[in-house]
């Protein structure tokens, strides 16, 4: 009901929006369908409907994962914007101050890979409507935001009272996952007042599940200074327990060279907030260039340290792009890894040919090297072979295959996944493993982009994959998608 609606007013009040809409589905049914765990069936969809007004937006989220009820999880939001003078969104909210150690949901995508240390950490005044399911499954953040402009004063606020999940998983198959669904309750309430490049915030959450009551102040202050070439940004922030986090980066970039030094602090337990460098650590320290001594020659480099509580971990990564003539690229890449206990290599060399403007073939070849003292050494390797072809220019297709022998999963290579748009990830292979993609881009319209996938996996011998109510019996599994996007 509340998704035709929307629909019809797509063509009587809505100057412009969009529709997406993605299906997909696996077998083997898993332990969750064959043993009744599960409430539903192995089908996961997700639709997506946003309109514009003049300054008014509105987006509607509906989305079931495999084993979830149909519309386990149906979102959306209001928002006015002028640019000059008000910023406000009510509903499912997409919030971040400065670098996010007081306020941030969701909390950046940052693993600490030391080949993106030549950036410094996203410094943004964010405060949007959520367009994605994952950031409103487990971890809502749901209320009102506002953002004033005056002169040269910025005042930023956001009330938000969210049912959240206890744990994080964000599936809600199992009777288990169910009970767990929206069991806390949180209370937010957050300012920030900006003055030109500088800014003082404060927040305040209470989290309630059940008799037990849990309240977390905290207040910081942060900084953006820029010129062409060079910025200069920080955060700091200390709760009323003296607990004490901070982030520092400084960073130049000119033509051929760009290189940053981010030093921070995140001892985590915090709400709503986002930790540096992807990991809780006591002190942190990242280095990373970016060079280009040649037209056709890209070096990219990098070191991560972190000091943690129970293990200190030191990362560094290299890699060297050249692109050999108009036709041919070649990528070689090393990353290092290395705690108190093991250490891990991952090679990887890529080379990429596209003899005609509609035809790409590349071939990726990963090693990986796992030494520990606790458990057995593993070494594995693999290849990947993918091929992009445009026949006529409304379809465009892409086959891979890959396949990967390794040790065990410690010594896992990756390989590249065939994603929809708004999707991102990649596949891990270990033992002895294969695994076969296909994908296919039918453009109907100018306005209009049919895609499908397919996939299949398999693991020689083996007789389980995957675990818990999501293992599927024998040694294979295939999945099958698509997505359309409308525009309007």
């Amino acid at each position: 009901m509340i998704t035709a609606l929307f629909t019809i007013l797509s063509f009587v009040a809505v100057e412009s929006g969009d529709v997406r809409i993605r299906a997909e589905q696996s077998w083997p049914d898993p332990v969750g369908i064959t043993d009744d765990l599960w409430q539903s069936s192995a089908l996961a969809f997700y639709e997506r409907l946003r309109f514009d007004f003049g300054p008014w937006s509105t987006v509607l989220l509906t989305e079931k994962d495999p084993g979830e009820e149909w519309g386990d999880l149906i979102t959306g939001g209001i928002s006015y914007d002028d640019p000059e003078v008000i910023k406000v969104a009510a509903g499912g909210l997409r919030v971040q101050f400065a670098h996010g150690l007081i306020l941030c949901h969701p909390g950046p995508w940052s693993g600490g890979d030391p080949l993106s240390l030549s950036k410094t950490p996203h410094w943004r005044m964010r405060m949007e409507l959520s367009e994605s399911p994952g950031a409103n499954d487990a971890d809502p953040l749901t209320g009102a935001a506002a953002e004033y402009y005056f002169r040269n004063v910025t005042i930023s606020t956001v009330l938000a009272w969210s049912k959240i999940d206890t744990g994080s998983s964000g599936l809600h198959q199992t009777e288990s996952e169910i009970e767990n669904k929206r069991a806390i309750e949180e209370k937010l309430a957050s300012v920030r007042a900006g003055f030109g490049p500088a800014g003082i915030s404060v927040a305040f959450v209470n989290q309630r599940e059940d008799s037990t009551e849990e309240s977390f102040s905290r207040i910081g202050a942060d900084f953006l200074l820029e010129t062409e070439d060079a910025m200069i940004s920080g955060e700091i922030a200390a709760d009323f327990d003296s607990t004490l986090n901070f982030l520092l980066s400084s960073s130049r970039g000119l033509p051929e060279l760009r290189h940053a030094l981010t030093v921070s602090r995140y001892t985590g337990n915090w709400p709503r907030s986002a930790g540096s460098m992807g990991a809780n650590h006591n002190i942190g320290a990242g280095y990373g260039l970016r060079w280009r001594p040649y037209q056709r020659v890209t070096l990219d480099a990098g070191a991560l340290f972190l000091d943690k509580e129970d293990d200190d971990s030191f990362k560094a990564g290299f890699q060297l792009s050249e692109r050999v003539g108009n036709r041919t690229s070649l990528t070689q890449r090393l990353k290092f890894t290395a705690t108190e206990d093991e250490r891990t290599y991952r090679a990887q060399i890529t080379a990429s040919w596209s003899p005609y403007p509609d035809l790409t073939l590349s071939l990726k070849v990963p090693v990986t090297r796992h030494r520990s003292h606790s458990d057995p050494d593993e070494n594995g390797t693999g290849v990947e072979v993918r091929l992009k072809h445009s026949p006529t220019t409304s379809i465009d297709l892409t086959v891979s295959a890959a396949a990967g022998s390794t040790d065990g999963w410690n010594s896992r290579i990756y390989a590249y996944s065939l994603s929809f748009p708004g999707e991102f990830g990649s596949t891990a292979l270990y033992n002895s493993s294969v695994l076969l993609q296909g994908a296919v881009s039918v453009h109907i319209s100018e306005s209009t982009i049919l895609r499908m996938k397919g996939m299949w996996y398999n693991m020689d011998g083996a007789e389980f994959l995957g675990s818990g109510s999501s293992e599927t019996e024998g040694s294979s599994r295939t999945s099958a998608g698509m997505q359309l996007d409308w525009k309007f």
